[in-house]
């Protein structure tokens, strides 16, 4: 396929607070939608707990058109871009709330954030996300540049060696890929996931590998509330499936019937 053209359907709009923000020296953090969401879960509370600044949101024709029902609330698809100041370090979270698929899609609007980001001294770039991977809750991790993996495998992180399927959709895809060819700075760190459902402790393993790495601090008391939620859902499950192996061992077995 060639290279898809901007044909002007990709969008960047600054907030007032956008105008005027400096982004030199950011470190640009993003989630790829992945099995267990471990990198959604984590983005979207380090988002409500810092309460970083809104400086731009992202309009799009290769948006779907549909909306995305949250707990009997609809709204439409978003890209939006935060910046939080700790002291000298800045963090520009990229926080969404649908996959992209579309090649032609996944690429332009990657172009976009990467120029536009690029352009104003955020060269960084971390991808979150999860997957199954060695059965053994960790956080791995994978970088273009030396020093950013160090400083990850220094934080707790385990080396990401099998680089074949990335968990991440076509958006968070070319993002990595543009970050590595353009500024060398690109990293993905995947937190193990041992369930399908949305799993808080795998996002809470990430945040402490990626909040360590980077040298900011986050209150992680409301995500082990969560955590606490999740493992009681969990134990019900569990005592349901039990309870109905027990039932259907308790069933006589059906013989078979012969005639003859």
């Amino acid at each position: 396929m060639g290279k898809p053209v901007d044909r002007g359907d990709v969008e960047i709009v600054l907030t007032e607070a956008g105008e005027r923000a400096d982004l030199r020296g950011a470190h640009v953090i993003e989630a790829s939608p992945s099995l267990g969401a471990a990198g959604l879960i984590a983005i979207n509370y380090l988002v409500e707990t810092l309460k970083p600044t809104k400086i731009a949101e992202v309009k799009s024709l290769h948006f779907p058109h549909v909306s995305i029902v949250d707990e009997g609330l609809a709204s439409h698809p978003s890209i939006s871009l935060y910046l939080h100041r700790d002291g000298d370090l800045k963090l520009v979270f990229i926080s969404r709330n649908f996959p992209i698929e579309s090649e032609e899609g996944g690429y332009l609007i990657a172009s976009k954030l990467h120029k536009f980001l690029v352009e104003r001294g955020a060269v960084n770039y971390y991808l979150l996300s999860s997957s199954r991977i060695t059965g053994e809750r960790a956080v791995f991790v994978a970088s273009s540049n030396p020093d950013d993996m160090r400083g990850f495998l220094n934080s707790g992180a385990r080396m990401l060696s099998n680089l074949d399927n990335i968990p991440a959709d076509r958006l968070s895809s070319y993002l990595l890929m543009l970050y590595m060819k353009d500024t060398g700075h690109a990293c993905i760190l995947v937190s193990e996931v041992v369930t399908y459902f949305p799993d808080p402790i795998s996002a809470k393993m990430l945040i402490t590998v990626l909040a360590k790495g980077l040298g900011f601090k986050v209150d992680l008391e409301q995500l082990d509330e969560e955590i606490e939620k999740h493992r009681k859902i969990l134990e019900e499950v569990q005592r349901g499936y039990e309870q109905m192996l027990q039932k259907q061992k308790g069933r006589p077995s059906r013989e078979p019937f012969y005639i003859g």
